[in-house]
This record gives C-alpha cells, structure tokens and sequence, in this order.
C-alpha cells in the first residue's frame, strides 16, 4: 500500500518513501479516534515528498484521508526525521459551526439536518436504522457549537456508532454495525493479557414491552413481558418498559425486548494478541477468559495495527458496553489499569 502525501494547497502530490515501516501505526477507536502515525527519514530518494511532510498536509492511505496535525523534527548530524501524527479527515468537522439552537423532540435525522445546514462543508450523512430503533430524544438549546462536538453530542444522546469514509459518515444503532466471527480471543491461547472493568449496576434480568393503541386507546395486543435466561443466576431484575406505538405485531415487540434487556454484566477492556489475527474493527468476538468466568460474545470497538509489519499482532480493545470510548479509557486508567 502506497502512502500518498500532498500540500495543504492541494498543488503538489508524491508517492512518501523510505517511512520506517516498523514504526508506522494505524489506530480505531470507536466514536473517539481515528489516525496514523509513524516516522520518516529525508533521503535522497524522497527529499521531494518529505519537503511536503508540513502541518495540515494530507495524507492519503488504504482509501482514506488523514490530515497531520502533529509533528516533530529531530536533526541528528546530516539525519533528518520526522515523527508524523495524522488524523482522519472527518475530525476537521470541528472547524465548522452552527449558530442557531433547537429544542424539543428530535429525531437523529433532524438533529444532523441541522447541525450540517446551510453549509455542510462537504461532509454528507446517512442513517442505517432498517428496525428503526433510533427514537426521539428531547433536546434542550441543541446546537451553537462546532460541527464535530454536535455530532459527539448525538452519539452520546442516540447510542450510536459512526463509520467514516473519508468525508461520509454513517450512523448505526449502538452494536448494529459489524459481524460476529469465529475467531475467539482467550486467555492463554492468544492473550495473556486482559485488563478489563466489569459492571454489573444496569444488569436486568426481566422487561415490559406495551404496544401501539388503537382509536379507543386501547393495545392492538396485550402488553408482553420478557425474562432472560439468566434470571436463574441474577434473580429478577426489572428494567424500563419499552413504550412504542409502532409495534402492532407482537413477535416484533418480543425481538426489541430481547434485544433491549441488558441481561449481561457490561464489560470492557484491552488486550494484546500474541499472534497476527484477521479480527477488524467492529467484529463481534468469542472472548474467553476463564480467570472472570467470562464465555461471551464482545465487540472490537479499538484496535491499533501495524500495516507493514504483517506478524505484528493487534492490540484490540472490547467492549460489550454503550459506554463511549472516553468514559472506557478514564475508569481503566482511574482504576491504574491504564
């Protein structure tokens, strides 16, 4: 794979050579970070290109844009190296803003037509809800703020994952995105290592669904109650009901309801694999780790690889949780896990 540097102008575009490949890393984190870094040497073979290593060039790599925005300089006798990080262009939303404020009931739709109205900048969105399960969420003064921590906002208040591509975003219904894989992580076989926080203050074990009512306000079916399984081992635990008037179909409120209880303990953490893996950002894993009795399926929400180095094994952060990444990172660094 070719990296591709240009000028912030947008004039001038080279093929960037001779980067020290072990020390060139891409890292995902979900709804948090996005970015390459790595180190690169002048030579006489790309002393064109590394003339265009500046602030704010881009740089182009596996489909996508990065924008540097951090760099150093060392100079070591006729050695000259740059240490380059670049972050993914749809960070440079927050250099866009909106003025004006909402309040009331919204939708994710009308809450991104507004924060992208009357300039978007170039960026372009979509919604991928086919079980509609994004709902209204009362907002109060939403907006005067920039693009990027709007859109924060609505992550936060919508519990959704965003996938870029380049200046696209995508917005998902928390865990909707992404494959489960039979590619287990466990303890001892590939990992021996796994910091992890476990919480189990929002675990349930039984939930309500009430359906849509008809004319004379009465439901179009009886009201439907759910007990998972794992009531055996937690007891009864009752969560909010869910109140939805588009359900008219029983079966389809029963799946919400399965789907909703969050009858597993929420957790989240890091690991290194010992060995190269095929796991991407987004699969849903078997995680293994007989030390916690954990046998479950869990999300990859981060992972820091080495495109270059094709034995380098990931280091892969999961997360069964709709915690954000950032709330993720601070419990683990303030319980010295980090």
């Amino acid at each position: 794979m070719d990296i591709i540097i240009r000028n912030y102008e947008g004039t001038r575009e080279e093929i960037l050579s001779d980067v020290d490949k072990g020390s060139f890393s891409r890292k995902i984190e979900e709804n948090q970070a996005y970015e390459l870094s790595f180190n690169v040497v002048r030579t006489e073979r790309n002393k064109t290109a590394f003339d265009l290593v500046l602030h704010e060039s881009s740089i182009f790599f596996d489909g996508q844009q990065f924008i540097i925005k951090q760099m150093s300089t060392n100079a070591n006798g006729k050695s000259i190296v740059k240490s380059v990080t670049a972050t993914h262009i749809y960070t440079c939303m927050q250099d866009g803003r909106q003025y004006d404020t909402v309040t009331g009931k919204r939708s994710i739709n009308q809450l991104l037509t507004h924060v992208f109205k009357p300039d978007n900048r170039g960026y372009t969105w979509e919604v991928v809800d086919p079980d509609k399960k994004f709902l209204t969420v009362e907002q109060e003064n939403f907006g005067n703020a920039n693009y990027l921590k709007l859109v924060q906002e609505i992550i936060q208040d919508y519990s959704a994952t965003m996938i870029v591509d380049n200046k696209h975003l995508m917005f998902y219904p928390r865990g909707d995105y992404g494959k489960k894989i039979n590619e287990p992580i466990r303890y001892k076989y590939n990992t021996d290592s796994a910091d992890f926080d476990i919480d189990t203050l929002n675990l349930k074990t039984k939930i309500r669904g009430f359906p849509k009512k008809d004319d004379d306000d009465k439901y179009v079916f009886d009201p439907i109650t759910y007990t998972s399984p794992e009531a055996k081992k937690w007891g009864i635990r009752i969560q909010d009901p869910i109140e939805d008037d588009r359900y008219t179909v029983k079966k389809n409120l029963e799946e919400r309801l399965k789907k909703e209880l969050k009858d597993k303990p929420d957790i989240s953490g890091k690991v290194s694999l010992k060995f190269k893996s095929n796991i991407k950002i987004f699969d849903w894993v078997p995680f293994i780790y007989e030390p916690l009795n954990i046998n479950t399926y869990i999300q990859v929400v981060g992972i820091t690889d080495y495109p270059f180095l094709p034995n380098e094994p990931l280091e892969v952060t999961l997360s069964n949780t709709k915690k954000t990444m950032t709330s993720i990172l601070a419990n683990l660094k303030k319980k010295g896990v980090l």
